[in-house]
C-alpha cells in the first residue's frame, strides 16, 4: 500500500501561511499599543516635570504654558492612537482566532484521513497474513 497522501495538504499549508500572518499582524499591533502606552507615560511624566519648575519669570510662565498646552495636545493625540490601535487589535486578534480555526479543522480532517487509512491500511495487511496462512504446505523431498 502506498504512503499516506492528503489530498489538502497544500490547501492546509496555505491556512497554515494565513494564521502566520495573521498571528504577526496581532503581535505587531500589540507592539504598537505597547509603544503607544508608553509614549503617554513618558509625555505624562514630562509634563509633571515641567510643571514642578518654579520659576515667575513671565516670559518663561508664558513658554511653559504653551509647552504644557502642546504636551496636552500630544497626549490626547497618543489617547486617540491608542483607541484607534485598541479596536485593531481586537480585529486582529479575532482574524487571528479565526485563522486558527480553520487550520485546526483542516489538520482534523487530516488526522481522520490518516486514522482511516492506517486502519485500512492494518486490515489490508491482516488480510494478507491470513491468506499466507491460509495456504497449503509444501514439502519438499
Amino acid at each position: 500500500m502506498k504512503k499516506f497522501q492528503f489530498s489538502l495538504q497544500r490547501v492546509l499549508e496555505y491556512r497554515m501561511t494565513l494564521e502566520d500572518q495573521a498571528k504577526a499582524r496581532f503581535a505587531n499591533v500589540q507592539r504598537m499599543i505597547n509603544q503607544t502606552e508608553q509614549e503617554i507615560v513618558d509625555l505624562g511624566h514630562e509634563k509633571r516635570d515641567m510643571m514642578d519648575v518654579r520659576e515667575f519669570n513671565l516670559g518663561r510662565l508664558q513658554v511653559q504654558r504653551r509647552y504644557l498646552a502642546e504636551l496636552d495636545n500630544e497626549i490626547m493625540a497618543a489617547q486617540s492612537r491608542l483607541r484607534d490601535l485598541h479596536s485593531e487589535h481586537q480585529k486582529a486578534l479575532n482574524e487571528y482566532v479565526e485563522a486558527q480555526k480553520e487550520r485546526k479543522v483542516l489538520e482534523k480532517l487530516r488526522d481522520k484521513q490518516k486514522e482511516d487509512y492506517q486502519l485500512e491500511a492494518n486490515h489490508e495487511e491482516q488480510k494478507q497474513l491470513d491468506e499466507m496462512a491460509n495456504r497449503p504446505k509444501y514439502k519438499m523431498a
